[in-house]
């Protein structure tokens, strides 16, 4: 951690830093999210100031951040369809190392499942740029302090003004006095051994030997903006909206080759169900369509037309109406032959069609052909089987 941000974790945070990024306009909540936001589909994760394990006085009221909030924002942003691409955006100096470990290792393992980036727009050190080498890839401001890759360990001397340190005798190890030679080195092999954790971590998240960390990445200096680059602590210069912007098109391409009949069906199980049931009852609908259209021919079709002409009409898909028009027709130019069957001699509606006069002619009844036909229609009209215009 930096010495000015390790002074202001001392001193409690005394002075709350004020917003130095530039972001366009705040985007909306997310559910179960505590600080983060979703700008479009890129949800957004604050990292501000002090780091500190969990949520406490100096996270809620003076600006600082806790890697508890982090973590269950991260995983907030995870769960949530609405979000496409996590990006962190970075302010911190550093802060503790008890849980920056953990949700490094956090961020690092959910590589993949949605593309992670971090924005580092003013201070980029310490906790802070170990959180950001977690991420796949690292983009910073042209003025952006990064790296301090190390630590290092703040406490009190003995001999402190006003201070008292009372010590079990059992545990002369316990809490050495920094200001002998033996506090000393027992500080500075706790430090070291939390820096070559650092360290590690460092090199497993960037894809580089943890040699090239300690020869390229300063030993605990800082680099500011393009030097960053060039060390490869970050990946670009940029802006935050650019990054933005960037993630953005990303959901293009993510969404076109996304949205497919088994991803709806795994992922939105019930509008699967809901497109399966119009489906269904498109189907059915259809049925009992061509099954009436079919029904109304034959019925209008009997005694009037022979069966293969009759059967002509419904292969050939032609609607009730044409039909109809056909049947007409060709009842006029070929009267059918008499029958003799007790289906059609039982028809009372029809009887009187048995023996077709020429036409003109007067039958039995009195009626010629062309009376009959109508009266035929209009019994079929009133029963509802076709609607006729011209017809009466």
């Amino acid at each position: 951690m930096t010495d000015e941000a390790l002074k202001n974790l001392v001193s409690v945070v005394s002075n709350r830093k004020k917003e130095r990024v530039l972001e366009k306009y705040a985007g909306e909540p997310i559910k179960k999210a505590q600080k983060a936001h979703n700008r479009g589909g890129v949800g957004i994760i604050p990292v501000r100031d002090s780091l500190f394990m969990r949520a406490n006085l100096m996270t809620e009221h003076c600006g600082a951040t806790s890697y508890e909030t982090l973590m269950r924002d991260f995983h907030s942003l995870l769960a949530d369809d609405s979000v496409h691409s996590i990006l962190f955006d970075i302010d911190s100096p550093g802060g503790e190392a008890g849980g920056c470990s953990e949700l490094a290792d956090a961020i690092f393992s959910a590589r993949g499942q949605k593309p992670i980036v971090a924005y580092i727009s003013d201070y980029g050190a310490s906790a802070a740029y170990w959180i950001a080498s977690a991420c796949e890839r690292i983009y910073a401001s042209d003025s952006a302090i990064v790296g301090s890759i190390g630590t290092q360990i703040v406490t009190f001397s003995g001999d402190t003004e006003g201070e008292i340190r009372i010590v079990a005798s059992q545990s002369p190890n316990k809490n050495r006095d920094p200001g002998t030679p033996e506090g000393v080195e027992a500080l500075q092999e706790r430090a070291d051994a939390l820096a070559g954790i650092f360290i590690e971590k460092v090199a497993r998240n960037r894809g580089i030997s943890p040699d090239s960390v300690m020869k390229n990445y300063g030993q605990g200096a800082v680099f500011v903006g393009e030097k960053a680059k060039k060390k490869g602590l970050v990946d670009g210069i940029s802006t935050l909206e650019n990054v933005i912007a960037i993630l953005g098109e990303k959901k293009v391409a993510v969404t076109t080759e996304a949205i497919t009949a088994s991803f709806i069906a795994e992922k939105h199980p019930d509008i699967a169900q809901h497109f399966k049931d119009l489906g269904a009852a498109s189907v059915l609908e259809k049925f009992d369509a061509e099954q009436k259209r079919v029904d109304s021919i034959r019925e209008s079709a009997k005694g009037l037309v022979s069966d293969e002409f009759c059967k002509g009409l419904v292969e050939n898909g032609m609607p009730a109406h044409e039909a109809m028009a056909a049947i007409i027709k060709e009842a006029q130019k070929n009267p059918l032959k008499a029958k003799t069957d007790s289906r059609e001699a039982e028809d009372s509606g029809l009887s009187g069609l048995n023996t077709l006069p020429k036409e003109n002619a007067r039958t039995e009844g009195g009626q010629s052909l062309d009376e009959r036909l109508k009266a035929t229609f209009s019994m079929l009209q009133k029963t509802g089987t076709i609607k006729l215009r011209g017809i009466q």
